[in-house]
């Protein structure tokens, strides 16, 4: 038998580097089908290529790279993954942690899941049937004690908390299966894969994006449909309901009225509104807790219609309103009425960066704080995109706005600090020091005469709580 040896030539340029197998006898062409020795040498060489040109291209943006930049967890996993600058690694972080993190602990669970199946004896089955059913039991909504985490850790959702330090005084409950979506629904291109790629596309780019008059009208009628699923949503709270109620509730009504809930499935968002009670500043997920007598609730809702998304909030009180306490009460009506005060000024030629200035001058004089660590985007065609609207002073902000602009401002106001903490499922948002926030949302268009808000609440918009009737022209 006539045994070759291959070896990987490296091929260099100032744009590229190239590999290829080479037989060190020059004996046989190591890509055609030569003696058993070639092939079997052939296909590992074919293997050591496609790892070596992984390694020489960017993770992130695909480019070739001049250096490399591991990142940190995937250097401990041993994993090739490089990327070319760390503006390019912060800007794909959520896609790689997806794509690759999310990866190995499913994979791993799986293995988990494997082993304690086939390591269980006979002897010991009967207990193991009895504990399941005990978890059952005590992870149900109607058993489950919040202040108790002994089961939390057989929780697919609560396993994330079991040592995580609380600012306030909610916890989190379970959560139920994701709400189906039915086939002949449209569907924004992450709600399989969870990322959204387009928004990717678009996110190195710099320019704001100007809507014609047919995207303008498409996302006017997504705005009107936003703005009936949230009074909906309004009208479902009550002392007793749970958030997972309202949230399955509001998925059928979009669904019905054929759209998307467009947070469903973004970046692995398991629910189809969010829903922040308290202390929660946004993003919070919808769960089997009920409501309490002087709780306060956000919900935010966006709906995927027509190819177009629209984006509001608002918050409400729970129950009766005399048992919400005054400081909670002036705290709502502040983010309220903050966010008109900002949406008066908007009109062609103002600077984005200004909104933050409006927001956090009327916030401070009645002696609360914004947040800092969330903002308005622009939306349309894209769930997110340019611009970011920071909603506090001295902002660092691009952008001036013009006819066809279309985004949203978005205060999160706190009772005390600004500072918020990240939830270890990825996605709740809690004030630092367990005090009270409050939010509201709109989405906005800018007209060659000023603004037009497209989200704006209708005469028979459920009651705040407040006097809104002064900006009813406006909101």
């Amino acid at each position: 038998m006539n045994i070759c040896y291959i070896y990987i030539s490296t091929y260099r340029s100032k744009k590229s580097t190239k590999y290829r197998m080479v037989c060190e006898k020059r004996e046989c062409d190591v890509s055609a089908s030569g003696g058993s020795g070639c092939d079997e040498l052939g296909n590992k060489g074919q293997d050591t290529i496609k790892e070596k040109e992984k390694e020489e291209t960017c993770n992130g943006c695909g480019k070739v790279l001049t250096k490399k930049l591991s990142c940190p967890i995937c250097l401990k996993r041993k994993m090739v993954s490089y990327f070319c600058t760390q503006e390019c690694f912060k800007n794909s972080w959520k896609e790689h942690v997806v794509k690759i993190h999310e990866m190995w602990k499913d994979e791993e669970e799986e293995e988990k899941k494997k082993m304690d199946i086939n390591r269980k004896p006979d002897e010991e089955e009967e207990k193991r049937k009895k504990l399941m059913e005990i978890i059952k039991k005590k992870l149900s909504p109607e058993h489950f004690d919040p202040t108790n985490r002994k089961y939390w850790k057989y929780d697919h959702h609560l396993k994330n908390f079991v040592n995580f330090a609380f600012t306030g005084n909610l916890r989190p409950w379970p959560i139920s299966e994701i709400n189906p979506v039915p086939e002949h629904i449209k569907k924004p291109d992450y709600a399989v894969s969870s990322i959204p790629e387009s928004e990717l596309k678009y996110k190195r780019k710099s320019d704001i994006y100007v809507n014609n008059e047919e995207e303008i009208t498409k996302i006017r009628e997504a705005c009107v449909l936003g703005r009936k699923a949230l009074d909906y949503a309004h009208s479902l709270v009550s002392v007793g309901v749970t958030t997972d109620e309202i949230d399955k509730k509001v998925h059928n009504f979009i669904i019905q009225n054929n759209a998307y809930p467009s947070t469903l499935n973004y970046y692995k968002f398991p629910k189809s509104c969010c829903t922040s009670v308290n202390e929660i500043v946004c993003h919070g997920i919808p769960d089997f807790r009920p409501l309490k007598n002087g709780d306060i609730i956000n919900i935010d809702i966006s709906v995927f219609f027509k190819g177009v998304h629209a984006d509001l909030n608002e918050t409400y009180f729970v129950g009766d309103i005399d048992k919400v306490s005054n400081e909670a009460k002036e705290l709502v009506q502040t983010c309220y009425f903050s966010l008109m005060e900002s949406i008066k000024k908007c009109k062609p030629g103002m600077l984005y960066k200004n909104i933050g200035n409006i927001i956090d001058s009327y916030v401070s004089k009645k002696g609360f704080s914004v947040v800092r660590t969330y903002s308005g985007h622009g939306v349309g065609k894209l769930f997110h995109t340019n611009p970011t609207i920071p909603h506090f002073k001295k902002n660092k902000a691009v952008g001036i706005m013009k006819p066809g602009h279309v985004f949203t401002i978005e205060p999160m106001i706190n009772q005390g600090h600004f500072s918020d903490v990240l939830w270890p499922d990825k996605w709740t948002s809690a004030t630092s020091d367990g005090k009270l926030s409050a939010q509201f949302e709109h989405t906005l268009l800018i007209t060659e005469k000023g603004v037009e808000i497209l989200t704006k609440r209708m005469e028979d918009s459920p009651s705040l709580g407040f006097d809104t009737k002064d900006d009813l022209y406006l909101a």
